[in-house]
């Protein structure tokens, strides 16, 4: 299989692309933190506001296109994931939950990007940035932003949002 056209392509629209990152957190999650999360609808969204109080930000490039994966969860979510993933009962997102949602972030990515070069794509490796808060990711192109909402078994919410500039 020959590589996409990564100049004319827009990966946000491509099913396979979309599905990488989809089946990256949920193997990311199940593996690690014996966790199954369900995605829901994916919406574009021109500006991204964070839909949860912390964060996992990694710079992707391949080639031309360049973009950022951003991985919000709720306090609820990361509190249920690390509950599942390390046995412990954690009430505050502190350093060592920064430290978790950084981990997850860069294993999802990990996972993302190995599917996406098999298929012929260029994706580098990156590290990861967590944020806390509240905050909107500024972009300086015309790009949009997909958001994928997944919900844990308790019902607690988790967001990735792929940025992409081609």
């Amino acid at each position: 299989m020959g590589a996409p056209k990564l100049e004319t392509a827009n990966p946000l629209i491509d099913k396979r692309f979309i599905n990488a990152f989809i089946e990256g957190v949920q193997k990311t999650l199940s593996l690690m933190a014996q966790t199954d999360v369900k995605p829901a609808s994916p919406k574009i969204e021109k500006v991204f506001q964070s839909k949860g109080e912390v964060a996992g930000v990694v710079g992707m490039v391949a080639g031309e296109m360049k973009g950022t994966l951003t991985i919000s969860f709720s306090k609820a979510a990361i509190l249920e994931i690390l509950r599942n993933m390390l046995g412990e009962n954690y009430t505050e997102i502190n350093q060592e939950v920064a430290d978790a949602v950084g981990e997850v972030t860069n294993q999802v990515y990990g996972t993302a990007k190995t599917s996406l070069n098999q298929m012929g794509y260029a994706f580098e490796m990156a590290i990861p940035s967590v944020v806390q808060g509240q905050f909107t990711i500024s972009k300086y192109h015309s790009g949009a932003t997909l958001v994928l909402p997944f919900t844990t078994p308790e019902n607690a919410e988790m967001h990735v949002a792929l940025t992409v500039q081609i």
